[in-house]
């Protein structure tokens, strides 16, 4: 592995992050109205505002840094906010900038003007807006709009604005420095190189595309199967009725990265919507991946066995309340379709011996604590066994789909880099005849994609079908549940009113505790031990978790300067995180935006708050139980109960005695508190007639009650519930038995 950071690729993941944050602000509900309304300001004016809020969450003059020190900061500090401006004026952030130079044009500005309070009007009075204020007024305008007041949008933006920069001013070119730390790598020396000596073997294509008809067609034959989807459901799938002889092809969202030539966990250009995606009041940050491999080439490989008694619980719940066919998913084959994915994908499980400090405090924390805290499977090859230098994970792309790409007698056909519209039907409205797709831009940038695989030469944006007679759909909760709804729209009679309903998030609350001795979390395995005592009831887990200081600054509440003694500190932190097992609500849903792209409602119900808040503060005690000084959740609101609380305050638990303090006062408002998502489930819930959007047999139920007979449903969207852990190996697991259903035919 490099001795050293590729400097040009961590920037370009700060900048995804940014181009992700412009996407999600001009998704807001308010963004659009706001933009059409917003007349131009005087750039000289926006420059101020900018450096003002630049200055806010980088105060230089306050850090105490030894006058060297502070002069050669001050140099790349001004640099970081030239390129931070200059991103921002071609973004939606600009919106914002725009709205903080002349208030008049806020779409909270009725709030602000009538609120007494000297920051707000020293800020809607002073010619220039923010940047011409007074200094000393800044935060506590910040404080005003965090507390909401002046509405929901005005807590909103500040949070956005907040993100934003400190995503940019911690990125490396002043965290190195002044956290003194080396990131790992993210690509090889030479991606284009690499991929040119690595790319895997494919056969020729058996596909070719019909110009003159802009359709997709295979030389052997009727295609028998479309998967749609690659990741661990998608995959198996595909890959099960490929070895058995099926003419199959498998239709990916996402681009086809050459594995070893990155690390591909959670890398932006990967994953929904560039990694920024919120929940429509951008209370959480959903994580998915969008890539060949899915969800199995972007985690982090937080592998439950869906043997263990949490994940156990839940299946044999839904068996028992006829929401799955006991006959198929039964513990006992459960148990051998495991132990094929073990085989297959390679999964292993740890020793102790490879914990690192990072995770040996929440092994040690919840010991003292007296849970019973356990050691991952994980996807990976063990350490320094991986033949790449960046890459150790063994994903479902690797290992599943690349042998059946390579198979000359019966090759998996391939189209990434092709996103699915509708499925479409023939005259009754009831049986699929294929679908319709369109190619997009490929993700090219470093050369270590294969483009065009199958060689059809479509450009992007034209619309496209292709025929089969079976449609597997295995896209992922958001993927597959926008296909289904788009496909609804086109056609009334597959319109199932449950589709989308009753998401399933597995929010989770990050947990930092600072410790007197060095950590340093990017050493060795970063996520490696779980605590599931909890799983089955009351309903939360914990798994340790890393990251590098542009995520972290986002989880220290509070003041610039505050953000800055905690980041400095960044190699005498642990990291792990709470994640609730939540439960379904038909409010929580996934929906259409007018173009036909997803969105995600989601809110936590009030039991749900309450086990989450017994979940983070069990949490708080047993960080300190591991050896932490102070704990620090990332949330503004007024954890301590303190008579005179500032939100720019932040605050941190000093004591174990204060975590009792969480459940009076965490209440979980939005944008007042981190919270990320990385499991979505259950959005199509399997089920029997008029229950379900999919039935016992995985076929999708229509309007009128009728299963139709060939488009299948094989992802997390089916589960009834959440699955109670990180769901990849049930799905792998599930698949392989749904697979084998598929393959000795399943009755209609």
């Amino acid at each position: 592995m490099a001795d050293r950071p590729d400097f040009r690729v961590h920037e370009l993941d700060r900048r995804q992050f940014m181009a992700s944050l412009a996407a999600a602000i001009a998704a807001t509900s308010w963004s659009t109205s706001w933009a059409q309304s917003t007349p131009p300001v005087n750039p000289a004016d926006i420059q101020k505002t900018h450096q003002a809020l630049f200055d806010l969450w980088f105060p230089l003059s306050e850090l105490g840094l030894p006058p060297v020190a502070e002069q050669e900061i001050a140099t790349l500090a001004t640099e970081v906010s030239s390129d931070t401006l200059a991103e921002f004026e071609a973004m939606s952030v600009a919106q914002l900038l725009t709205g903080f130079t002349k208030p008049q044009l806020l779409p909270f500005y009725d709030g602000l003007r009538t609120a007494p309070n000297e920051a707000v009007q020293a800020f809607i009075k002073t010619s220039g807006g923010f940047g011409a204020m007074p200094p000393a007024l800044r935060a506590p305008l910040f404080s005003f709009l965090f507390e909401g007041s002046a509405g929901p949008v005005s807590t909103e933006v500040a949070s956005i604005l907040r993100e934003a920069y400190l995503a940019s001013i911690w990125g490396l070119k002043l965290a190195q420095p002044l956290a003194n730390f080396i990131a790992p790598p993210v690509f090889v020396s030479n991606p284009d190189v690499y991929k040119a000596l690595n790319a895997p073997p494919i056969a020729p294509s058996r596909l070719t595309y019909d110009a003159a008809n802009k359709t997709i067609i295979h030389a052997d034959g009727p295609i028998e199967y479309l998967v749609i989807g690659s990741g661990p459901g998608g995959a198996t799938v595909a890959s099960q009725l490929q070895a058995a002889g099926k003419r199959v092809v498998l239709i990916e969202k996402g681009p086809f990265v050459v594995w070893g030539s990155m690390t591909t966990r959670s890398y932006p250009a990967l994953m929904y919507k560039n990694d920024i995606a919120a929940t429509t009041d951008n209370a959480v940050i959903i994580r998915s991946g969008e890539t060949l491999g899915g969800g199995s080439a972007v985690n982090i490989d937080l592998a439950f066995s869906p043997l263990e008694s949490t994940v156990q619980t839940r299946i044999n719940g839904w068996i028992a309340d006829g929401l799955m066919d006991g006959t198929y998913y039964s513990t006992e084959h459960l148990a051998t379709a495991y132990e094929w994915v073990r085989q297959a994908i390679g999964t292993r499980t740890l020793a102790e011996s490879e914990l690192n400090s990072d995770n040996q405090a929440l092994w040690d924390g919840a010991a003292a604590y007296g849970a019973d805290p356990s050691l991952y499977h994980l996807n990976r090859f063990p350490v320094g066994a991986s033949p790449s230098p960046v890459n150790d994970k063994l994903d479902a792309a690797r290992q599943l789909l690349y042998p059946a790409f390579a198979d000359t007698n019966n090759p998996l056909g391939v189209i990434p880099d092709a996103t699915v519209d509708e499925i479409l039907f023939d005259a009754s409205g009831l049986r699929a005849t294929g679908v319709s797709l369109h190619m997009t831009v490929p993700w090219t940038k470093f050369r270590n994609t294969v483009t065009d695989p199958s060689n059809l030469g479509i450009p992007p944006g034209v619309p496209v079908t292709i025929a089969a007679e079976n449609v597997v759909l295995s896209a992922g909760t958001i993927g597959t549940t926008r296909v289904l709804l788009n496909t609804a729209k086109a056609n009334t009679k597959v319109a199932n009113p449950r589709i989308g309903h009753g998401l399933i998030l597995h929010p989770s609350v990050p947990l930092l505790g600072l410790f007197d001795r060095v950590i340093d979390l990017l050493e060795g395995l970063d996520s490696a031990t779980y605590v599931a005592s909890f799983g089955a009831s009351p309903g939360f887990i914990y798994e340790t978790m890393s990251g590098l200081p542009s995520y972290g600054s986002l989880l220290v509440m509070g003041s610039g300067k505050q953000v800055y003694e905690e980041m400095s500190r960044f190699n005498n932190y642990v990291g792990f995180g709470c994640m609730l097992v939540d439960t379904p609500s038909d409010d929580n849903r996934v929906l259409l935006d007018a173009t036909g792209d997803t969105i995600l409602q989601y809110t936590l119900s009030d039991s749900d708050k309450a086990r989450f808040r017994t979940g983070v503060a069990i949490g708080v005690r047993m960080m300190f139980l591991a050896g932490a000084t102070k704990v620090i959740i990332p949330s503004n609101e007024n954890l301590l109960g303190q008579p005179d609380f500032d939100p720019m305050v932040g605050v941190a638990f000093t004591d174990i005695a204060q975590a009792d303090l969480i459940d009076q006062n965490l209440k979980f408002i939005p944008n007042r508190n981190i919270l990320t998502s990385a499991h979505l489930q259950a959005t199509n819930k399997m089920g029997p007639k008029g229950v379900g959007v999919v039935s016992l047999k995985h076929r999708l139920w229509a309007a009128n009650g009728e299963e139709v007979p060939n488009v299948y449903v094989m992802d997390s969207s089916i589960f009834p519930t959440s699955v109670g852990a990180n769901p990849m190996q049930s799905i792998y697991t599930i698949a392989k038995i749904f697979s084998e259903r598929l393959i000795a035919g399943i009755p209609e």
